[in-house]
């Protein structure tokens, strides 16, 4: 670690630490272990761009950052998506934004709505305390039903078609109060 004065570690400027003007230097090995350390993540971030020199026919694409393996892990073609839908007066549906289900960001709301209505299964309880705050959130005065939903959808149809096909399952509902007179 760093020693604290000039003067203290006499003994330990002397064996051949480097030390500036104030004292403060490196312990034996420690530059090492630091260089190592930094050529272990520097080699782990650019181990996956070797792919770059292969010929360019076995290329599967030019992005550089492709063959990293968050980007080339087989997905599934479909995916279930849980998520709250809100049916307006007119009939028309609404899918509501993550800051009106709760706390937290957009990531940390979804995981707590699959947490809840998915794997603990109470999705009619979650739906009743959101359709009882419902219309105090902004833009959702005319709401009349609140529905939790858990939908499966075609990726490929999604993403290369720009059609979202899939189908949903309703796994809990309230009708929204009426607001007071």
């Amino acid at each position: 670690m760093w020693a604290s004065s000039p003067g203290a570690n006499l003994s330990e400027q002397a064996s051949g630490g480097r030390w500036d003007m104030d004292g403060h230097g490196w312990y034996r090995g420690e530059r090492a272990g630091a260089a190592v350390l930094s050529a272990a993540v520097l080699g782990a971030v650019l181990w996956p761009l070797r792919q770059h020199r292969r010929a360019v026919a076995e290329r599967v694409d030019g992005f550089p950052l492709s063959h990293y393996p968050m980007f080339i892990a087989d997905r599934r073609r479909c995916c279930g998506i849980t998520y709250v839908v809100a049916v307006r007066s007119t009939g028309t549906r609404t899918f509501l934004r993550h800051d009106a289900l709760g706390p937290g960001g957009l990531n940390q709301v979804r995981r707590q709505l699959y947490r809840v209505a998915v794997t603990e299964g109470r999705a009619a309880e979650y739906v009743a305390a959101l359709a009882a705050r419902i219309r105090a959130e902004r833009g959702y005065a005319d709401v009349v039903r609140v529905e939790v939903v858990r939908g499966r959808f075609d990726l490929d149809a999604c993403l290369l078609d720009r059609a979202v096909r899939g189908r949903e399952t309703v796994l809990a509902a309230a009708d929204v109060p009426p607001a007071p007179a």
